[in-house]
């Protein structure tokens, strides 16, 4: 093993105590540009050794650890045993507002990616660190056995190619947001936001990761208040919940749990919401998560504190609703603003060798619905109607929301076929009916085209007004079983899946 090593970092962490370590060891040291500067400011001594990007191909010959050579400075290189390199970090760059792509260009790290990629090509021979975590154990390593066993050197060049596709992957995610989010080849680089406590089970670990460079827009963004660790199913609830109130310009407030709808209402004031959605699913509040689309006041804070509720979100909170809330133990907060929605985002399945890629539902209606029937849903009739369409996008298929008013009465979700659905919502429905105040008539939104058969259920529960999708069969029946009973039917045009 030679003693010799090339420094070439842009994050200078650590960099003095490991250059210092390598020389107590009798390493050679080689750095250049403004790692050799750092260094010389320090007081340790090393060669400078100059290039012009790109990187010469007899340099790189050198940083491979096969072929000494030399610099344009006329400094001769060794076959390198350590070579330390690391890049801009462009993540950090691209993922700020005022960012333009015509700047990116000048951010590009080619001078030292391709010192990362000529190092870690000679992975037996090479010790290549990508990252400043690894300086003191190598150097602990150095020491005690005097070099590194092949299998270590391994994995460092895997780490150091890791880094480098996670570089590259970052850069094409910016420039693809404009491109084609299916094409044949797809790369994907993800930054770790959080460690969470646990997944779905105790017995299962879990992180929160982002695009790497992507905008804050979403759950990346929120700010965590209080209320300790988070685990995978409390993110679940909070985007589920979110998203759904955010699709409310009026004060609303939903309960979320197992990331689906549980208790929805959009009333007058955020408290009023609150204690409407919690009545409208008493058991679905316990452990569950409540999202605003407007800052929490203390009036509203007092009446959560007094809940069953697990996790809150909202764009803010006044200072007094905050002081209130973190009074209460091991409720979490977040705060959230309203995300920016981007035509680019995605939704991933993980399915058994792979994974499945689509484009996110972020419609609510391609046009207008049309009325079907020769009955138009009166005004009444039509906000109730669009809350449980709003809200039977975000339930797991088949889905159907029962609604009176401004309150969600019932969320049947997950069922194998609409009639067990609307079976189901009626069962849940019935023992609220009679705490809720009457609000108003009884709709009915389907994620889901409907059969005769399940429209005939429904009507017999007394729902009369329904938002469907239309498309099936029997829509004709449908709508000429409705202008028999004086029912109101309007047809979305568009079906809201989720599985």
């Amino acid at each position: 093993m030679d003693k010799t090593a090339y420094l070439s970092v842009y994050d200078k962490t650590g960099l003095e105590d490991f250059a210092r370590g390598l020389g107590e060891l009798g390493f050679t040291l080689y750095a250049s540009g403004s790692t050799y500067k750092a260094l010389a400011e320090a007081g340790i001594e090393a060669e400078e050794v100059r290039y012009s990007p790109p990187v010469p191909s007899a340099v790189l010959k050198a940083l491979s650890g096969r072929f000494p050579s030399v610099s344009e400075n006329g400094v001769e290189l060794p076959a390198f045993y350590v070579v330390a390199s690391n890049l801009y970090p462009i993540a950090s760059i691209v993922g700020q507002e005022e960012f333009a792509a015509e700047e990116l260009s000048n951010y590009l790290d080619q001078s030292n990616s391709a010192v990362l990629r000529a190092a870690a090509r000679d992975f037996y021979n090479v010790v290549t660190i990508s990252s400043p975590s690894d300086y003191a154990p190598v150097l602990g390593a150095l020491k005690e056995a005097g070099g590194l066993e092949p299998e270590i050197k391994k994995q460092l060049a895997a780490k150091s190619w890791q880094y480098l596709a996670a570089y590259d992957a970052t850069v094409a995610q910016y420039l693809s947001e404009t491109g084609n989010l299916l094409g044949e080849e797809v790369v994907m680089s993800l930054r770790k936001v959080a460690a969470l406590d646990y997944g779905e089970n105790r017995h299962q670990h879990a992180a929160f990761y982002a695009l790497s460079g992507a905008r804050p827009r979403g759950l990346n963004a929120a700010k965590i208040l209080g209320g300790g660790n988070f685990n995978l199913n409390h993110y679940l609830d909070l985007d589920t919940a979110f998203e759904l109130a955010m699709e409310f310009e009026e004060p609303v407030c939903v309960v979320a749990k197992h990331a689906r709808p549980a208790g929805i209402c959009a009333a007058g004031s955020l408290a009023e919401s609150l204690r409407g959605a919690l009545r409208s699913d008493p058991a679905g509040a316990v452990g569950g998560t409540a999202a605003f689309n407007r800052e929490v006041d203390a009036e509203t804070a007092a009446a959560l504190r007094e809940t069953f509720i697990e996790s809150a979100v909202a764009p803010g909170y006044s200072a007094e609703a905050l002081k209130i809330l973190k009074a209460r133990e091991g409720l979490k907060l977040l705060s959230l603003q309203a995300p920016v929605l981007s035509p680019y985002e995605v939704e991933i399945h993980s399915v058994s060798g792979g994974l499945l890629i689509e484009s996110k539902d972020n419609r609510l209606f391609y046009s207008e619905p049309s009325c079907v029937t020769r009955r138009k849903p009166t005004d009444a009739e039509a906000r109730a109607l669009r809350l449980a369409w709003k809200t039977v996008k975000y339930a797991k298929t088949y889905a159907v929301v029962l609604a009176e008013g401004n309150t969600a009465l019932a969320v049947s979700a997950a069922e194998s076929s609409t009639y067990d659905a609307v079976r189901n919502a009626v069962w849940k429905m019935r023992d609220k009916r009679a705490i809720l105040p009457g609000a108003g008539p009884l709709v009915m939104a389907a994620d889901a085209a409907l059969p005769l058969k399940t429209l005939q259920a429904a009507i017999s529960a007394g729902v009369s007004a329904v938002i469907q999708p239309g498309g099936w069969q029997d829509d004709a029946d449908c709508a000429a079983l409705c202008d028999s009973r004086n029912i109101s039917m309007l047809f979305a045009g568009i079906r809201h899946f989720r599985h």
